[in-house]
């Protein structure tokens, strides 16, 4: 094992030195200070707290009641706990935690570029050390990288970073001849990491690359057994992440990622001809704040490899192609990645083809984001680049003077990837500190459950005054949110109640609910109490009435907060029958209810029916139903009782039983072989 390992460790030590360069202080905030990244900023950063106040007080927050009048919270895919590298944000600090995380997985993804390519090197097909080290630098540095540390798609970096790793996994497992099995299950252990890290677009990319390259060796092998061990692998992995992908099956079927969405949504955001010149330029539109080139923004068109890493990639084509069919396989990921990049502007668009033949893209969206196959293309590109102009320089005399021209070529390419790289990295004051402290201190006087609604878009800056998720972490309820995976039935209420049809506003509203008409009945209903408005976009400025009270209006941060009179409890009885409903706990998992009514009657809610909600009337289960489309509700006999909402998602029992029976499985095989033996 040890000799195993040992020739990575030198590669591994010089790519640390290359993280520390990029991220430098930023690996060590000061406090208060956080690594500047958009979702980290509006988004991950809260969904953290939120999970990690829960957990010091020994609750486990299978569901969180705080956005969207209730939405699960383990289920959802931007979580990913059961990824082991996510509990850096519960051991460290978060200020802290996300610096390293995003920078050891951009240092796992150069490491394992440069273990394929000398993995591949060691099937026949030459590539230096230096010239592997060169291709895992140009990978873990692109813009695909770089640029999205800027974003905060701490998911999209950590699954990204396991590209090269599954992809090298199928390379061992379809090409060895002998413990092709152990292979297989290691390509499997690796795929299953992937599909844990979340944002599960990088695995079907990477399964994109593992199909073509499954495709070239059994040409190459003229045999089918390669495709067989790939789903061997894929099969395994699927079982090994089941206790993730099961529960987030069953949510994501049921949030608005279920709607059959037009070839128009799919194909928004698309590169053109133009923004080739990013490849050679890469802020020939601005940078991350100036951008001013093809929607939707600087991060979806990032895809610098280098200069220099870009000329060796067309020196590999040039000159390497016929030579090595490896050579070809790679230019073919990165070609394909570039054509459905480019979308309808493409001469023939493939991406249209692929919507019609392959359900998944008809969830896919902004076509860029395949710019992960183009800089996986090319970065190994490159190397096989670099290894042909060593294999020239075979031929000077001195070895002192070809080991120093190659030394001074990687030096360059380091010289020009670095500050890059670190153009993307900035500390700012955390996500707290901007929010509006004044505001945070009127709501939390206000002890009766209630909802906040902020009713304006993600992307205006009262946003700073008080962001959407900030809820979670504030234990402040809020009728709206910030995510990609919104319960379709809360959605389309939202929508019946301003007068259109279920999701007709999908649209324009992807990550949140569409703006409520606060006038309608539905405001009083879903237990808004408090609406927190734009000045500029007040409907209910000016309106003479007794239901809205103006509270605070704040003129540097362009606000106006009203209270709503008329609002309805959070639980009552149908048809305002006379009973009292009364909270008596409320965490995540559980609420319960002291109730007393005459007549038997429906307890109704505005919190969100979704499967594995269960209701105990004095301790005996009863019935959870749906109600007004999206809310749950039960039947109540007359006389007091104590009413018990529990939520208790047994589909993660089916997830980790699976996850178990594979694992043991998988085991047993391997102990079975050892024992034939």
């Amino acid at each position: 094992m040890r000799k195993k390992i040992t020739p990575y460790i030198l590669p591994a030590g010089l790519y640390s030195i290359v993280i520390v360069l990029v991220f430098g202080r930023a690996l060590f905030p000061n406090e208060g200070y956080l690594l500047f990244g958009d979702d980290i900023h509006h988004q991950y950063y809260f969904y953290r707290e939120f999970f990690n106040n829960f957990l010091k007080q020994g609750i486990f927050p299978w569901w969180n009641p705080y956005n969207f009048a209730g939405t699960p919270f383990i289920a959802n895919p931007i979580v990913n706990i059961w990824y082991p590298p996510t509990w850096l944000f519960v051991f460290l600090p978060l200020n802290i935690a996300y610096t390293w995380h995003i920078a050891l997985h951009i240092l796992w993804a150069m490491t394992g570029m440069y273990v394929l390519l000398r993995k591949i090197s060691n099937f026949k097909f030459q590539i230096s050390n230096l010239a592997a080290w060169v291709g895992g630098l140009v990978f873990g540095l692109s813009g695909f990288f770089a640029a999205r540390i800027w974003a905060g798609h701490v998911d999209v970096i950590a699954a990204a970073s396991w590209m090269p790793w599954v992809v090298g996994g199928a390379v061992s497992c379809q090409l060895s001849a002998v413990s092709w099995k152990k292979h297989c299950v290691i390509a499997a252990i690796f795929l299953a990491l992937q599909l844990l890290a979340g944002y599960q677009t990088m695995a079907f990319f990477t399964l994109e690359v593992v199909g073509l390259l499954t495709i070239f060796i059994c040409i190459q092998k003229r045999s089918l057994l390669p495709a067989l061990r790939a789903l061997l692998v894929l099969f395994i992995a699927m079982g090994l992440a089941a206790i993730q992908l099961v529960p987030e099956i069953e949510f994501v079927r049921q949030s608005i990622r279920s709607y059959s969405l037009p070839y128009s949504w799919a194909s928004y955001g698309a590169m053109t001809w133009e923004s080739l010149k990013q490849f050679i330029h890469p802020f020939f539109f601005g940078d991350q704040l100036t951008y001013h080139g093809p929607p939707p923004n600087f991060i979806e068109h990032a895809g610098f490899v280098g200069r220099i890493g870009l000329g060796l990639a067309v020196i590999a084509l040039l000159f390497f192609l016929r030579r090595s069919l490896w050579v070809l396989f790679f230019a073919g990921v990165a070609v394909f990645g570039l054509w459905v990049s480019l979308g309808p502007n493409a001469t023939i668009d493939l991406q249209n083809v692929l919507w019609k033949f392959v359900p998944i893209y008809h969830s896919l969206r902004i076509p860029p984001r395949h710019l992960v196959l183009f800089v996986f293309g090319v970065s190994a590109l490159a190397a096989f680049g670099f290894s042909l102009i060593r294999h020239f320089l075979l031929r000077l005399k001195g070895s002192v003077l070809r080991k120093c021209i190659e030394a001074g070529i990687a030096t360059v390419i380091v010289v020009e990837m670095v500050p890059f790289a670190r153009h993307f990295i900035e500390l700012r004051p955390i996500p707290e500190s901007r929010q509006d402290q004044e505001l945070f201190s009127i709501l939390k006087k206000d002890t009766q459950p209630y909802r906040l609604l902020q009713n304006f878009g993600v992307w205006i800056p009262q946003r700073d005054a008080f962001d959407f998720d900030v809820a979670m972490s504030k234990r402040i309820f809020s009728a709206t949110g910030y995510d990609p995976s919104i319960l379709r039935s809360y959605y389309e209420y939202i929508d019946l109640a301003n007068g259109n049809a279920p999701g007709a506003s999908i649209l324009t509203h992807d990550v949140q609910v569409p703006y409520l008409n606060v006038f309608s009945e539905t405001t009083d209903f879903l237990n808004i109490k408090y609406i927190l408005v734009p000045r500029e976009y007040d409907s209910l400025y000016g309106v003479k009435t007794d239901r809205f009270v103006l509270l605070r209006e704040d003129v540097s941060r362009d606000y106006r907060l009203y209270e709503n009179k008329s609002v309805l409890p959070r639980f009552f009885f149908e048809n305002n029958k006379e009973g009292s409903v009364v909270i008596k706990r409320y965490t995540p998992n559980e609420i319960v209810l002291s109730t007393e009514n005459k007549t038997a009657a429906i307890l109704m809610s505005s919190e969100v029916f979704y499967p594995g909600w269960d209701g105990f009337i004095d301790g005996k289960r009863v019935d959870v139903v749906k109600s007004n489309h999206a809310f749950r509700a039960l039947f109540v006999p007359a006389g007091k009782h104590t009413v018990m909402y529990r939520y208790s998602p047994r589909i993660f029992w089916v997830g980790g039983l699976v996850s178990v029976g594979t694992l043991t499985t998988v085991i047993l095989w391997i102990f079975w072989r050892k024992r034939r033996r």
